[in-house]
């Protein structure tokens, strides 16, 4: 054991200014919450960060959304090739990516936001396959997927800095779970409801990143976000940046998502008929 329950639990109270939503991710955040938002208004925001800017026109421009070879270095034009909803998750993803600041190495940063970013965009995909009166939104499904695992970074901060470094992270699910319990008396789950709670996110993604890793857990997201992150991990080579997930997830197949649903006693009730 690294660490004790009780420590740990002091550990992660502490006050964390790395881990602060930036503001451009908060205010993409409240722009998709308005129905009147268009590429132009999102354009306004992200053109104010280069890097994120050379994304999603990088994305807009690859072969899974430029098929006739006809390159785009307009970002209005780029986010309306992508679409509103795809370009700000992309750039809600970005925007954490570059603007929390975490003392770990890069290598680890990558990997875990692409993987994070992987997961949000599964979410999403069930999501769209789930009966219209099923208790989850698509939006809803992304951030919850975003932050899944965000309670890792919480730990490596205040807890072990050596996290990232561990074999421990060779194993995903409920086994993570409970080595991590072994090891600092808590897992990452319940840490990042403690740092969601602190976010003031709604209760609702609070609760499923919360239980993203119980098997028998009672809250339809939390489900979604569980077999996301399965289906995820079983391509985990091809999870080397956000640019290369986004590729990846636009050649998804419709019937592997339903498939994946179909499959979960949890999840195959609320499988919308084709």
């Amino acid at each position: 054991m690294i660490s004790t329950r009780e420590h740990s639990l002091q550990q992660i109270h502490q006050p964390h200014e790395l881990l602060v939503l930036p503001e451009r991710f908060l205010k993409i955040r409240d722009l998709m919450a308005n129905s009147g938002s268009d590429a132009q208004a999102l354009a306004d925001i992200v053109h104010t960060d280069v890097a994120i800017s050379a994304k999603v026109l990088k994305i807009a421009n690859s072969a899974a959304y430029n098929p006739m070879c006809q390159p785009l270095a307009s970002l209005p034009k780029a986010i309306a090739r992508l679409g509103l909803a795809t370009s700000a998750q992309v750039a809600m993803s970005m925007s954490l990516y570059y603007g929390v600041r975490m003392p770990i190495a890069l290598r680890h940063m990558r990997y875990f936001w692409a993987h994070s970013f992987a997961v949000s965009q599964v979410c999403a995909l069930m999501g769209r396959e789930m009966r219209a009166d099923a208790p989850c939104h698509e939006a809803e499904l992304f951030m919850m997927g975003l932050l899944h695992d965000v309670g890792c970074l919480l730990m490596a901060i205040h807890i072990d800095p050596s996290y990232f470094e561990r074999d421990v992270l060779n194993n995903h699910g409920a086994e993570l779970c409970v080595l991590e319990q072994k090891m600092y008396g808590l897992d990452h789950a319940e840490v990042g409801a403690v740092l969601l709670r602190d976010w003031r996110l709604p209760e609702s993604c609070i609760q499923a990143v919360e239980q993203h890793h119980v098997d028998d857990a009672d809250v339809l997201d939390a489900q979604i976000c569980s077999h996301a992150d399965q289906y995820v991990h079983a391509h985990d080579a091809e999870m080397v940046s956000i640019e290369a997930v986004q590729d990846w997830v636009a050649l998804r197949p419709r019937k592997s998502i339903r498939a994946c649903i179909a499959e979960s006693e949890h999840l195959s009730p609320w499988l919308k008929p084709q």
